[in-house]
Parts: C-alpha cells; sequence; structure tokens
C-alpha cells in the first residue's frame, strides 16, 4: 500500500515538473481528445437513455391497452350475456304476462292485475312494469315473492304494499309491481 501511495506521489511531482517546464505539450492532443470523447459518449448516452425511456413508454401503453381490451372483451361478453337473458322488444308484453301466469301459476295464487302494461323508454332499454293485486296468507306471499325475484328471467318487484285483510284472519292483501327490461334492438335480443 505504501507503494503505491508513493507511486501516487511521485506521479504528482512529475505531472507539478512538466507544467512548470512547460513540456506537457506532447500530452494535450491526447487529453483534448479524451474529454470530447468523455463528453461525446455522455451526449449519446443521454440520448440513449431518453430513447429507452421512450421505448419503456410505449411498452407501459401497449399493455395498458391490452388490459383495457380485456376489460372491454369482459364487459361486453357480460352486456351480451345479459341480452340474452332479456326477451326481445317485439314480444314483450306477451312474454311478461306467460313469465308471470307461470309464477302464479307455481304458487297456487290466483292474481288480480291492476293497472296498464307500463313501459319507460330509457335509449337501449324499455323498461316496462305490471301492477298486480294478490291474496294470500304469509308464507304464500313470501314464496311469490321468492320465485319473481329469482327467477331465471330479469324480474324484480317494487313497490310491494302488504295489508291485512277484514275478517280474515291470518289473509294479506298485496300490491306491487313487476319490472323487466326489454332490449330495443330485437336483433341482438335472445329470442325467448
Amino acid at each position: 500500500m505504501k507503494t503505491f501511495l508513493n507511486n501516487i506521489k511521485q506521479g504528482l511531482g512529475d505531472a507539478k515538473n512538466m507544467l512548470s517546464e512547460g513540456s506537457y505539450k506532447p500530452f494535450a492532443g491526447p487529453l483534448i481528445l479524451v474529454v470530447a470523447l468523455w463528453f461525446g459518449l455522455g451526449w449519446l448516452n443521454d440520448g440513449a437513455a431518453h430513447r429507452v425511456d421512450e421505448i419503456r413508454d410505449k411498452v407501459e401503453a401497449q399493455k395498458a391497452e391490452r388490459n383495457n381490451e380485456a376489460e372491454y372483451k369482459a364487459s361486453k361478453a357480460a352486456y351480451e350475456s345479459l341480452v340474452e337473458r332479456l326477451p326481445s322488444e317485439d314480444s314483450k308484453e306477451m312474454w311478461l304476462l306467460s313469465e308471470m301466469i307461470s309464477i302464479f301459476s307455481k304458487n297456487n295464487i290466483t292474481p288480480a292485475r291492476t293497472g296498464r302494461h307500463e313501459l319507460e323508454d330509457s335509449g337501449i332499454f324499455t323498461m316496462a312494469s305490471v301492477n298486480y293485486e294478490v291474496d294470500a296468507d304469509f308464507a304464500t306471499l313470501g314464496k311469490l315473492v321468492e320465485s319473481v325475484e329469482n327467477a331465471g328471467s330479469f324480474l324484480r318487484i317494487s313497490d310491494l304494499q302488504v295489508q291485512r285483510t277484514d275478517g280474515n284472519l291470518g289473509r294479506l292483501r298485496a300490491n306491487f309491481k313487476v319490472n323487466t327490461i326489454f332490449v330495443k334492438n330485437s336483433e341482438s335480443a335472445g329470442k325467448k
């Protein structure tokens, strides 16, 4: 280690002597070349780093695009699955009535239909609803609501109002609205 430090001291002393004597001129050209190469390589490295950053950004953008494409395809598949379960707009009134007749007969209930078949337009879907009135005991009414809400097709109950009937202990009178959605574009709708 001592010899290394002695060599450095001697080298610095030689450089000092060379500068004081003016004999550094033969080394000036290579020194300028080394400094120019140093700056040139630094400039190239900066340009290459910038290019690498651009490529990295493009790769990240492509990954994000692939993720967005996968998300879009999943959303489209979910939408198409929903559309297949919904009836076409052409058969909306008959379809809803036949679904409800089937559910009422399964639960041994004779309903009274109150009100008209109501339609509400909302862009690509049409929401349809029908009001019903039913007299039943609590257990039967519960099974009816369960049957409607858990039907394979898209049926929902809203505005459910339940009252006790006069003079008939254990019987209830329920008024409710059954809602469903129809796809406007009948070509993309599943035919039920």
